[in-house]
């Protein structure tokens, strides 16, 4: 744990020397009194005056030191469980607002894809606690909805969002799983990384694209998991084994990934039930205790100091509402 004490105005602390003021005597606090020679020793008067000034010494000291901004960066805590670095990364195209398990002209049925798929991949964040997640979705282009986080919150929230507004007008699965590939890189790995894809399609890569996305998988040690969400009767069961002239976007896709040197796993759900059921594999599979790293915020210190400050002029407030102030 790295816990180092800085300030954000450290030049403030210039002023710390006026908190030796109230050490300073003063006629003000006499009184007038011919002899006093055959007085007892007052030794409450003496120590409440002691109080008093360590009281204003310690009021304008923590007054200073507040308004300089104390706190602790670059905090970092060693954790233990079960956490992974997932990215869920999401085909928001159009196609997924079609009904999942439509079959050629008949009536739809069901829910859509992206409904399926939201509530699912809400599912999952929440039986995830100790994880960092983020959340990406893709279509004409890629975009980040969430980085990194622990905050499951935000995640469901960006998860929910996807059922704002409609698809994108294209899949380009390239891009997006490029830029997948790019959160991870430069950032301490926790143990397990994978990539959760959820679509409804392939794509088509061409050699620059297919050696980029290897090459991402291998140097940040990545899992993939592709759910294929196969909307109907017409979509190619990856399953199956598939034929040589079997040339779409899904299979060719597939016959890629299987190429791939990290763990590759395919999960085709055709219902809500399907897709819940890999959800739960893929939560069994990166279940395996890890120990990682956590970098919290910098925490202010300042909000103490004027506690402390607070405290001091409260007690200098009693003391003055005990003195005397006139013998008369």
């Amino acid at each position: 744990m790295s816990i180092p004490f800085d300030f954000t105005l450290p030049w403030l602390l210039v002023l710390l020397p006026l908190a030796v003021l109230p050490l300073l005597p003063r006629r003000g606090d006499t009184l007038v009194f011919p002899s006093v020679a055959w007085l007892p020793v007052d030794r409450i008067g003496r120590w409440a005056g002691w109080l008093a000034r360590g009281s204003a010494v310690l009021a304008i000291a923590a007054i200073v030191v507040g308004l300089a901004g104390p706190g602790r960066s670059q905090r970092q805590v060693l954790r233990t469980g079960s956490g992974a670095q997932i990215l869920i990364l999401m085909d928001r195209s159009a196609s997924m607002d079609e009904p999942m398990g439509s079959a050629g002209v008949e009536a739809p049925r069901g829910e859509s894809k992206n409904k399926v798929a939201r509530a699912s991949l809400t599912s999952f964040v929440e039986q995830r606690p100790n994880d960092r997640l983020a959340f990406m979705m893709f279509g004409s282009s890629p975009v980040l909805a969430m980085p990194f986080t622990y905050n499951h919150r935000v995640i469901e929230q960006a998860v929910a969002a996807t059922a704002i507004g409609r698809g994108m007008p294209d899949t380009q699965l390239d891009r997006g799983m490029l830029a997948a590939l790019a959160q991870f890189d430069g950032r301490a790995s926790s143990g397990r990384r994978a990539i959760v894809l959820v679509s409804d399609g392939g794509a088509r890569l061409d050699e620059t694209v297919r050696r980029r996305i290897q090459d991402g998988l291998q140097r940040n040690r990545i899992a993939l998991y592709f759910i294929y969400l196969r909307s109907s009767i017409y979509s190619p069961d990856l399953n199956a084994r598939l034929p040589a002239h079997e040339d779409t976007a899904e299979a060719e896709l597939h016959r890629y990934f299987l190429t791939l040197k990290t763990p590759y796993r395919l999960f085709q759900a055709q219902d809500e039930k399907g897709m819940m059921a890999a959800i739960a594999e893929i939560n069994r599979q990166q279940n395996a205790p890890t120990t990682f790293i956590e970098h919290l915020p910098r925490q202010d210190l300042s909000p103490y100091c004027f506690a402390a400050a607070l405290f001091a002029a409260v007690v200098l407030m009693l003391l003055h509402m005990l003195q005397v102030r006139s013998w008369a």
